[in-house]
């Protein structure tokens, strides 16, 4: 009997002792993926600060390129003004030596 006893004080110590290190497996796991999945959210923090940054440079520079697209527009409706006051002139000086 005692060393039924002795077996199962034994054997109790042993399962004991072994939950305990597969507990502490168990736990080394959960925070190894805690600590990844937390590198990973600095990491898509760090990446989406970086895009909205990109996003306003560019918003930026469509501003700047709007500006510059509708100087140049005004430029351009000047230049026909001109070559048409140019054509208009040149027409008129033809018909009369015609005349």
């Amino acid at each position: 009997m005692e060393d039924h006893s002795l077996l199962v004080a034994l054997a109790g110590i042993v399962s004991a002792l072994g939950l305990k290190e597969i507990w502490n497996i168990v736990k080394k796991r959960m925070d190894i993926r805690a600590s990844k999945e937390e590198r990973v959210d600095d990491l898509s923090l760090k990446v989406i600060e970086e895009l909205k940054d990109k996003i306003s440079a560019l918003e930026l520079k469509i501003d700047v390129l709007i500006t510059e697209n509708t100087e140049l527009r005004v430029k351009v409706a000047k230049m026909e003004e001109r070559l048409i006051q140019n054509a208009k002139k040149s027409v008129s000086r033809r018909k009369k030596p015609s005349e």
